[in-house]
């Protein structure tokens, strides 16, 4: 038998001015990290007022919590979530025109016990750390490569418009809006091979999946990409001195290392190219154990 421990979580807003578009959840038998994109358009489809983003990640948390058990495929989950929320879209739409990046999506990773197995599922751009009981590290993420795209599009636009401080979101800049668009007109489709959460059922086949060592406790972070970035993009941490500081010390250290490089260190983006000055960054620290072994 295997059991599921949640050490620590972490969710911090990119912005006092937004919404945190990232939510985390867990079951006795999974947890998981979902990010939410920030919305292309000047409208928003479910709520007047408020975020799309948003909207779609705790639909989502609270959708998985409520259908994960036992037994059941996290495809089966990851259809009946995009089917009930199209269903919503298209309700709040009322019949307006919406195009298609201008629907809700968002990314997901998970790890799921599965009988006497531990598998991690995902779409899009978050990542799991994990090292198991021989030591070894790993990284786990529907979309690997997609931070380095990311990066090179937010270098040429930070250096047109002279850095992050001149535009409340980068991707406000025009040429990079429309490029922005475009690339998100194409989800959900195999045009592009990015399979989200939102109001594509079909993304479900596109679940991308992977067994974990059978080698316990098996030790993760679960990350969205705002706080992947510490690694991914920053590069101040191995996966696995991530994983050491976050046992010695909790998620907080980390969270506040990653604001002050983005607030202190690097406010424009000039060395470290990216989107926005701060994105939401969230984390789960967990541990699996099997029953045989001593705490």
């Amino acid at each position: 038998m295997l059991t599921l421990s949640i050490i620590d979580s972490l969710s911090l807003p990119g912005s006092g001015d937004r919404r945190n578009e990232d939510q985390m959840g867990w079951t006795a038998h999974c947890a998981f990290v979902i990010d939410g994109a920030t919305g292309l358009g000047p409208d928003f489809v479910v709520g007047r007022h408020d975020s799309d983003a948003a909207w779609l990640a705790t639909f989502a948390k609270v959708h998985f919590e409520e259908t994960i058990a036992p037994g059941r495929a996290i495809a089966d989950i990851v259809r009946s979530t995009n089917a009930l929320a199209r269903r919503i879209v298209t309700f709040a739409a009322n019949g307006r025109d919406m195009p298609a990046w201008n629907l809700p999506v968002a990314g997901f990773q998970m790890v799921h016990i599965e009988g006497d197995a531990v598998v991690t599922h995902g779409l899009g751009d978050c990542t799991l750390f994990l090292r198991d009981g021989a030591g070894e590290t790993s990284a786990h993420s529907a979309l690997p490569d997609i931070a380095g795209i990311e990066k090179a599009a937010a270098r040429e636009a930070i250096e047109k418009s002279g850095g992050l401080s001149k535009l409340p979101r980068l991707v406000d800049e025009p040429t990079l809006m429309a490029r922005e668009r475009a690339l998100r007109s194409t989800y959900n489709s195999p045009k592009s091979g990015i399979w989200t959460l939102g109001a594509a059922p079909e993304a479900a086949d596109y679940l991308v999946s992977a067994p974990l060592p059978a080698q316990f406790p098996l030790t993760g972070l679960l990350c969205s990409d705002g706080f992947a970035a510490l690694a991914t993009n920053y590069g101040r941490y191995e996966p696995d001195e991530m994983i050491d500081m976050a046992k010695r010390e909790g998620l907080a250290p980390l969270g506040a290392h990653l604001r002050e490089i983005e607030t202190l260190e690097d406010p424009d983006g000039l060395i470290y190219p990216r989107m926005k000055p701060s994105d939401d960054a969230t984390a789960v620290l967990f541990e699996i154990r099997s029953a045989a072994q001593p705490a």
